[in-house]
């Protein structure tokens, strides 16, 4: 509920989305119940460059298994070919 109510609060960000210019990913499970995979397509298409992946299965969450698959998609947006030491 919390959510909804900043959602709701917040108002619409799309049209701001265009003056985002630093490299963008939009990790989106396709079986979201909050978030419809429809908007994370307009989030994408608004952010110039921005490049969208959606996880079959996942709703709104992290699920363990993709995690191994989502840091690589980090590691390739921040220019890396595997994950960082630390």
């Amino acid at each position: 509920m919390r959510q909804s109510a900043a959602v709701a609060a917040t108002g619409d960000l799309l049209p701001r989305l265009s003056a985002v210019g630093v490299p963008t990913l939009v990790i989106h499970g396709e079986d979201d119940p909050m978030i419809r995979p429809r908007s994370a397509k307009e989030i994408a298409a608004a952010v110039p460059g921005a490049r969208l992946v959606l996880y079959p299965g996942m709703g709104h969450d992290l699920p363990r298994e993709l995690r191994p698959a989502i840091v690589d998609e980090l590691c390739a947006l921040a220019g890396r070919t595997e994950p960082a030491s630390g």
